[in-house]
């Protein structure tokens, strides 16, 4: 009888062994190395503006249909995608603190969604959560005030059990907050230019090139992808023009971590997290973003600087927990342009707080070094 139960335990103990590194391989299985092995051949795509009219009382109107299409990845036949406005992510929405807004969302998808507001002040009944359901072939017609101050936000589906779903399949944009204040530090303004927008996603793809959501039964973290697309992107690169390039960094991702560096580990400034703008700028060379964060950083690209340098997410420590280790991939690369360099330097010092001065001072290192 000993030996019997010696053998049950001893079998018992060996599955649960196998089960183990079963597990572990299953989620190491999601820690991914593209360093070196992206080719930066495709343009970074820069999401339009969107439209928007201004009613007699002031309030800004944005028209957005949800909609079904193809897009093409990068694989050998389109793949099917969703998007707002067009086929396959949305539109970048601006308006400034102090305006009213009114979003007129139509449902083309043939299927129920809903549209929230990440990061925005505003009331409940506008938030476009579960319960805001808007139902297919339905218009739904949130309005409220923006009052707060200047931010990147961004806005997707949130919906019960179906957001990672919806986002994953392509609904997700931007929606900066202006303010007048903020004009005052100098800071890079010209949109698609020097102030660009970097929606990072990781994806997976199945044989016929379409988005495979599939994860491991035993994750409770979500997709993690094999390939990074940045505004929907595929191994994309940005040229700039200017010295000092403003970076609105978005991870745009279900599950996975990333760790922002560049290959040269050149230094940065840290200048907003996800409620706005920073007291003062903070210098680092390495940013963690978890899904759904966001992060505005500006980087120096004068002349004498490597003339290439790949933006890369980095693993935390080779000891890190591999259900949350951050992929080490290449994520788009900046490559200034040398025939359009030109000085960005502030003008004089406004009266101001001592931040906005402190703020003010970083970004002319920056910008007019000798």
């Amino acid at each position: 009888m000993k030996k019997v139960v010696g053998s049950v335990l001893a079998l018992v103990v060996v599955a649960v062994a196998g089960l183990g590194i079963w597990f572990v391989a299953e989620y190491r299985g999601a820690r991914v190395d593209t360093v070196g092995k992206v080719d930066f051949d495709r343009p970074m795509a820069i999401p339009e503006i969107a439209g928007s009219t201004v009613e007699a009382d002031g309030t800004r109107v944005f028209e957005l249909d949800i909609q079904k299409g193809t897009t093409d990845l990068g694989k050998a036949q389109p793949t099917r995608t969703w998007g707002i406005n067009g086929p396959f992510l949305g539109p970048t929405l601006r308006a400034s603190r102090g305006e009213k807004v009114r979003i007129e969302a139509t449902n083309s998808l043939g299927e129920p969604t809903t549209l929230h507001w990440h990061g925005m002040h505003l009331p409940a009944e506008m938030d476009g959560g579960p319960h805001q359901m808007i139902e297919a072939g339905a218009t739904w017609e949130p309005h409220w005030e923006i009052n707060q101050p200047a931010a990147t936000l961004w806005y997707h589906p949130h919906l019960h059990g179906e957001t990672a779903s919806h986002v994953y399949n392509g609904l997700a944009g931007l929606f900066i907050l202006d303010d007048p204040s903020e004009s005052d530090l100098g800071l890079p303004d010209t949109y698609g230019v020097d102030d660009l927008p970097v929606m990072v996603q990781d994806k997976n793809f199945d044989d016929d090139g379409q988005f495979d959501d599939s994860h491991s039964i035993f994750s409770n973290l979500g997709v993690l992808g094999e390939e990074i697309l940045v505004n929907g992107t595929p191994s994309p690169y940005a040229e700039v023009g200017t010295e000092s390039v403003r970076l609105r960094l978005l991870n745009g991702s279900g599950g996975r971590t990333f760790n922002f560096t560049f290959d040269d580990a050149r230094t940065f400034e840290l200048i907003a997290t996800d409620g706005g703008l920073l007291d003062a700028p903070a210098a680092m060379d390495r940013l963690q973003l978890a899904p759904g964060e966001r992060a505005e950083i500006v980087v120096d690209f004068s002349p004498g600087r490597r003339p290439f340098s790949a933006a890369r997410s980095w693993p935390e420590t080779a000891t890190a927990s591999p259900a949350v280790t951050p992929v080490s991939t290449s994520c788009s690369c900046v490559r200034p342009r040398p025939s359009l360099l030109r000085r960005t330097c502030p003008g004089p010092l406004p009266p101001s707080i001592a931040s906005t001065r402190q703020l003010r001072r970083r970004l002319e290192a920056l910008s007019c070094r000798a």
